[in-house]
């Protein structure tokens, strides 16, 4: 069940707007923006660095990276979660993200 705006809001105004901003919506999707992402009172505005989707039975779900960051608006009724996330600077990085997801689900 997604969060009612208010409740999004007051922790958006908890967390440093200086990291990167990790969003799961309410459609099993999730996707990484760049640190300086804005809350307002009907959503998150940034710049979207990736996005993930955990799939279905049919389909494994993957992280797709962007080569450039796009301009997002995600409404705050969409979200399940929203927490920091350190933008990866390597391949490296993006591997252990990977490895950190994956056992999380396990």
């Amino acid at each position: 069940m997604a969060k009612n705006m208010t409740g999004v809001s007051s922790v958006l105004d908890l967390l440093p707007h200086g990291m990167g901003l990790r969003v799961e919506l309410d459609t099993n999707e999730t996707y990484y923006l760049k640190s300086g992402w804005m809350g307002r009172w009907d959503g998150i505005y940034g710049l979207a660095c990736g996005y993930e989707s955990y799939g279905d039975e049919y389909y494994a779900g993957h992280i797709t990276w962007f080569e450039d960051p796009s301009r997002i608006a995600i409404m705050n009724s969409h979200v399940k979660l929203a927490v920091p996330w350190e933008e990866p600077e390597t391949e490296t990085t993006k591997e252990m993200l990977e490895a950190e997801r994956k056992a999380v689900n396990e």
